[in-house]
């Protein structure tokens, strides 16, 4: 599990938090992508349930972090092997992280090499080559830059989306009121129990955050901090989630914007602000970097233990240099299925994954080894706990 930073200065909840929002506002949903699937295409039942979606995660991720601070889980193998009672469950952690690297990263490339022959005209395939290379000479010399830059991305990520937002709001066309009236014709899969479970499946694919926040619960002194940095994460993550959505939702009755791969794109072209759209493919351009170089290390510090010799002073460069390089091939033609196919079937299949392996056993296992009961029961020394 990679070490994720928290700011110094700030409060350990908020650092928390900002981890938790870090993960989840990259390029997926700098795309739209991610909010059409699993939101807009629902209308109204969907925007809602992102609050299902943001609360579920939110307690899973609770009893994960005070579970991490109580039991002193902060990789992800010790909070398997405390969670399960066994070491083989890791396994099923791998897998779930390499079925998270194939769907984020493949698509993250395909968004970033889509906007470059949309805005450029560039070939798909040198637009993916031009991310490998510069992902590959990052990892090389810029891993501490990359390191410093990726926990300011969701800010900047974030401030350009707020910007769209704003600028639709003055001299865009969606009808809002016309697209909620309208939205069964315009709509085909408005229905609440499709948008429910729509909303599970996004909570539990974006579970793996869990191994990003264990990494960093050390910070948080006592439950009160624990359940401060469940409840703003969720706050903010939900909020962004709605506005966004709702943005995207005010136009399905101006034109078919749930069949757009890249629908924040398409609404930029309309705008017809040229700056904005070089803005914006730049700033989905770097967070593309920041996730790829993110993913290779995660993806060396999480795989290594399969192909690195055990043989006492052997150097490792080589071998993970041409793990990465693998990774990203594999990734590079993963790409090839379209962002909307990997965001839609990729992240869903994550989701059926995640939930027997990390939302369940987090809120269910992990829920009861937090308890008072529990704690008082096995004479479990909890700092920050009122026993009582």
């Amino acid at each position: 599990m990679e070490k994720s930073s928290v700011k110094k200065g700030l409060p350990a909840f908020i650092g928390v938090a900002a981890v938790w929002m870090g993960t989840h506002f990259g390029p997926g949903v700098a795309s739209g992508t991610q909010l059409n699937v699993y939101y807009v295409q629902y209308g109204i039942p969907g925007i809602c349930v992102t609050l299902v979606a943001m609360g579920l995660l939110a307690f899973a991720l609770y009893c994960s972090m005070e579970f991490s601070r109580i039991y002193k889980t902060y990789d992800y193998q010790s909070w398997v092997e405390k969670i399960f009672g066994f070491k083989w469950f890791v396994i099923l952690f791998d897998i779930s992280f390499l079925v998270t690297i194939l769907t984020a990263l493949g698509g993250s490339l395909n968004a970033v090499a889509t906007l470059l022959v949309n805005f450029t005209g560039l070939n798909y395939w040198i637009g993916v080559g031009i991310v490998i290379v510069c992902s590959m000479l990052l990892c090389a010399y810029g891993a501490e830059l990359v390191r410093n830059a990726s926990s300011y991305m969701m800010f900047i990520v974030v401030g350009i989306l707020a910007v769209i937002i704003i600028l639709l709001g003055i001299f865009g066309d969606g009808d809002l009121a016309g697209s909620i009236a309208n939205q069964k014709t315009n709509l085909p899969n408005v229905n609440w129990g499709k948008a429910l479970w729509s909303a599970v499946i996004y909570a539990s694919f974006q579970s793996t955050v869990v191994a990003n926040i264990a990494s960093v619960a050390d910070g948080l002194e006592d439950r009160k901090a624990s359940k401060k940095a469940a409840i703003t994460g969720f706050i903010a993550n939900a909020a962004l989630l709605i506005v966004l959505s709702l943005a995207l939702l005010s136009y399905t009755n101006v034109y078919a914007i749930t069949k757009e791969p890249l629908p924040f794109y398409s609404l930029l072209e309309r705008l017809g602000f040229n700056w904005l759209t070089g803005v914006y493919i730049l700033i989905v351009f770097i967070a593309v970097l920041s996730t790829v170089v993110g993913f290779a290390f995660a993806g060396v510090a999480r795989f290594s233990k399969y192909y690195r010799s055990k043989r006492q002073g052997a150097k490792h460069s080589l071998a993970d240099a041409i793990f990465v390089g693998l990774m990203l091939l594999a990734c590079a033609f993963a790409s090839r299925f379209g962002i909307v196919a990997l965001v839609s079937t990729g992240y869903r299949i994550l989701g059926y994954l995640n939930l027997p392996i990390i939302i369940l056993p987090a809120i269910i296992l992990g829920g009861r080894k937090i308890s008072k009961k529990y704690l008082k029961e096995n004479h479990i020394t909890a700092p920050g706990v009122d026993l009582s």
